[in-house]
């Protein structure tokens, strides 16, 4: 990225993107997370219902508000990727291309 490579840009300003790429790593790794551990739950659930029949065990096994919650997240989550991307767009919009 050359906005971040070029002298002209102040190291504040390398600073803040810096962080907000750290934060943006620690987001997505809680909501990948999050994912993962409530796949992983809502299977055993579903699993331990079995007997039961599938589509008997996958309405008491699996847990709606908590996709509901997850579902929020992810959304809110793509929304704040997009603004970001869009803000930092506009940041670097002034600095040439690297060359290739």
């Amino acid at each position: 990225m050359a906005y971040m490579g070029d002298d002209r840009t102040p190291a504040e300003e390398k600073g803040r993107v810096m962080l907000a790429l750290v934060g943006h790593a620690f987001v997505y790794l809680l909501l990948i997370s999050a994912d993962a551990i409530w796949v992983i739950v809502s299977a055993v659930r579903v699993w331990r219902r079995r007997e039961a029949g599938l589509a008997s065990a996958a309405r008491s096994g699996v847990h709606r508000p908590t996709l509901a919650v997850i579902l929020a997240a992810n959304l809110l989550y793509q929304v704040l990727v997009r603004l970001f991307r869009a803000r930092l767009h506009r940041r670097s919009s002034g600095y040439p291309a690297e060359p290739s």
